[in-house]
């Protein structure tokens, strides 16, 4: 199987103040702990590529026959603005890649769609996928709102719905670990299926686009929100049984 990742990553820069005058300063890129990126570079069959949000602007696929060499996309904690024409400087006149991801999956490739602080609405909107070809797939329906994040710092107790669902058989008798927080949706569209759900709101759904299929977690697959997650010992297979599903391995 062979998997495009994109975003989970950061820039650092400091501000320094010296009396009445301050300075910014650019450092480098930081990688975090990132256990979901980790899962997939250790699996014997599969091949992940990784780009960060920089590298996403300008080497993300720019058609469909391009995106289509992998058999699924990960986004995760990445706003629609990084895929959007004004960053790339060859991008006017070009092509949308927020539809190139769409009719990726809908000509059969699988999409797996995490929360955090930069997808969904996320984080004072920057997040911002209300309303773009990718959220048209997406199993859950994003609210028009300014912020939808839920904080829940002393943790959220998961609820399954779907305990017979093939993507969940990393789970057994039990259920997900608890969340730290996570993007309150609108709820699930018609077609889709609810398997898990934290406060009532959905936190895992699936659904089929076309003929691809979409794994939504409304959560975080690393650390703040998944901080009881990445400690979970199905870790990997949760998450690897959630691209097998998405691309019908």
């Amino acid at each position: 199987m062979d998997v495009l990742y994109i975003g989970d990553h950061k820039l650092q820069a400091n501000e320094y103040f010296v009396g009445a005058d301050s300075f910014k300063m650019f450092h480098q890129k930081i990688r975090d702990y990132e256990p979901l990126l980790e899962t997939l570079e250790e699996a014997t069959d599969l091949s992940v590529d990784f780009l960060d949000g920089p590298d996403t602007m300008t080497d993300f696929p720019r058609s469909v026959e391009e995106l289509a060499e992998y058999d699924a996309l990960i986004i995760s904690d990445l706003s629609r603005g990084t895929l959007e024409p004004h960053f790339h400087p060859d991008s006017i006149p070009g092509p949308n890649l927020l539809r190139i991801v769409r009719d990726f999956v809908a000509d059969g490739g699988g999409l797996v769609y995490c929360g955090g602080w930069m997808t969904f609405q996320g984080y004072q909107g920057v997040g911002n996928w209300h309303g773009t070809p990718v959220a048209d797939t997406l199993p859950v329906d994003i609210r028009p709102i300014y912020d939808d994040r839920v904080e829940r710092p002393e943790g959220a107790a998961v609820t399954i719905e779907e305990p017979d669902h093939p993507l969940l058989d990393s789970v057994g008798d039990d259920s997900l670990p608890v969340v730290y927080g996570y993007n309150e949706v609108a709820g699930v569209r018609d077609g889709a299926t609810e398997l898990a759900t934290v406060d009532g709101n959905p936190l895992l759904a699936v659904s089929e686009h076309g003929d691809g299929r979409v794994v939504t977690y409304t959560s975080d697959p690393g650390i703040q929100w998944g901080l009881d997650l990445v400690e979970w010992d199905a870790y990997d297979e949760f998450w690897l049984d959630a691209l097998e599903w998405a691309t019908r391995q």
